[in-house]
């Protein structure tokens, strides 16, 4: 299809037909699931390829007799031992992370190159009512530096989920669930490769006690205060980093480029790969996981109501103009790599996020040669309008009118890298370390007791029973088996051959980055494989 702007085309008639058509079949429902953006009706245009389900469901074809397989030991006998956990994964691939879930070196690890990394953060001072004084922390870390010393030279990390706080807990068929708060330091002494897990507060039930929880307690109580803040990031990340950040953020988007920009608009074309199938997998997620009765009801911690509370909050945090991955970085205070020299997910992340900038920036440049451009072009112009206003997109900081081509850079790359290589981070991380359930339960099934002392039986009632935890198996499976394509190359090449050539000046450059990420793995405690290019796909369709 040749690209015009709308001012160049020969044929105007054809785009506002096409434009028309399409503002019929893409409209807005915020009522469905509110006030979350989905449409009243999901064009069939929009829906999974038959190749593409059919190569899905291959990827998952050990699943079926795995869940038998596991079912058929454990139907009738309750999980009571951490070993029978094991079994779940009889049949489908067993993440590395089973092996040394419990030490503390992979537990820390896990905020730097985990599923949820994004959410650690540097501090600087202590929240006033975090209870650890410098005879704790020195307990913990040795007497060369004290915890005033350590919060100066920022050497100090944290990890909370304060929109958590609001989940009590559900009720599901194996009972009741559990939301344990948490809220963890941890110290980077520098020279080793991972960071030092401090303390751990955990709430009581009650909300009556504050306990805090460091490698100096009796190991089963430590282990328990891991377990829990474990619960908490996984629910976290499933239903706030990667929903909320890549889902939701981005399905305005795709509905308003549809409704907006035509076909052969060139921002339509470029977008074209990016937005593939994510409308309907959105919808699938509305009707299949947040659904009255569905995964997210019956597997995670919170009830459905307070689940799309954390979700509606979560949404109101996200910005475009506070959503670029170096802003994500920076926001956490994370972006030092003097202070912390080992953080794959940033350093990995901005390697492709450069690349997609780069690229965005190149192909733009083919089309706008000044800003008269953006301004003569109308449709541009009417897509930036819906996506801010309150009746269309309502997208927290897009600007209504684009006034230069690096305003127009800034939001598309925004745009390719959260759809793209963010979704595939935060997607397919998910396997290694939630498919074995004992490293991050998607939910608690006793309470939080009031004082320490914990035994082994009170973490194998804690964690999931037999149903939730194959259910948890298998959702994991069902989300990060299959990568439908590679970012960069595309099931159609531009009829544009100076845009074809971006494309493949894109390609070298992620091979190039492909080699920097599998050098940089040969000398890391654990290889961080989610930012690699041939690991990442284009769309959200997972």
């Amino acid at each position: 299809m040749i690209p015009y702007l709308p001012q160049y085309d020969p044929k105007p008639e054809d785009r506002t037909s096409y434009l028309k058509r399409n503002r019929q079949d893409y409209q807005f429902n915020r009522e469905l699931l509110p006030p979350l953006p989905f449409l009243t009706h999901v064009p069939h245009r929009e829906f999974f390829s038959a190749d593409y389900v059919a190569k899905r469901l291959a990827s998952m074809a050990s699943l079926p007799a795995n869940m038998l397989a596991a079912k058929s030991k454990n139907f009738l006998d309750p999980l009571d031992t951490l070993e029978e956990y094991d079994e779940l994964l009889t049949l489908i691939p067993k993440p590395n992370v089973m092996k040394h879930f419990r030490t503390d070196a992979s537990f820390a690890e896990q905020r730097l190159s985990g599923c949820n990394a994004i959410a650690t953060r540097q501090i600087q001072e202590l929240p006033v009512d975090f209870a650890i004084d410098n005879d704790l922390f020195q307990s913990v870390v040795g007497n060369d530096i004290t915890l005033d010393q350590a919060l100066k030279e920022r050497r100090l990390y944290f990890l909370e989920h304060p929109f958590l706080d609001g989940i009590k807990g559900g009720i599901s068929k194996a009972g009741r669930k559990y939301m344990p708060k948490t809220r963890s330091l941890y110290y980077w002494a520098g020279g080793e490769q991972y960071l030092v897990p401090v303390s751990i507060e955990l709430k009581s039930e009650s909300g009556n006690n504050r306990l805090m929880y460091t490698l100096k307690d009796a190991p089963l109580d430590w282990f328990f205060a891991k377990l829990c803040v474990q619960v908490a990031d996984c629910n976290h990340q499933e239903l706030g980093s990667h929903f909320v950040y890549t889902h939701a953020a981005m399905g305005p988007f795709a509905v308003v480029t549809a409704r907006q920009l035509s076909e052969n608009h060139p921002v339509s074309l470029m977008l074209k790969p990016h937005f593939r199938f994510m409308i309907f997998d959105n919808d699938l997620g509305r009707t299949s996981f947040l659904n009255p009765g569905g995964p997210i009801d019956h597997y995670a911690a919170g009830t459905l109501d307070e689940t799309l509370t954390f979700i509606v909050k979560t949404l109101e945090t996200w910005s475009l103009d506070t959503f670029d991955f170096p802003s994500i970085i920076k926001r956490q205070n994370m972006d030092d790599s003097e202070l912390l020299p080992h953080y794959p997910f940033r350093d990995d992340g901005l390697l492709v996020w450069e690349a997609v900038k780069n690229y965005v920036t190149q192909y733009l440049r083919l089309y706008y040669k000044s800003s008269q451009d953006l301004l003569d072009d109308h449709e541009l112009q009417a897509w930036a309008l819906e996506l801010a206003a309150y009746d269309g997109g309502r997208v927290a900081g897009m600007p209504d009118k684009i006034e230069t081509v690096e305003q127009l850079i800034d939001v598309l790359s925004v745009v390719i890298f959260t759809c793209g290589p963010l979704h595939s981070v935060l997607n397919f991380s998910q396997y290694e370390y939630m498919a074995y359930v004992p490293n991050m339960p998607y939910a608690g099934y006793q309470p939080v007791p009031e004082s320490k002392g914990i035994d082994m039986e009170t973490i194998l009632s804690f964690l999931p029973p037999f149903q939730p935890a194959a259910e948890q198996v298998n959702w994991t499976m069902i989300l990060t088996s299959y990568h439908y394509d590679k970012l960069g190359h595309y099931d159609e090449e531009f009829v544009d051959p100076l845009a074809q050539e971006v494309v493949l000046q894109f390609q070298q450059n992620l091979a190039d980055i492909e080699r920097q990420i599998q050098v940089r793995n040969q000398n890391r405690p654990v290889p961080f494989k989610y930012f690699l290019p041939s690991e990442t796909i284009n769309s959200i369709n997972t």
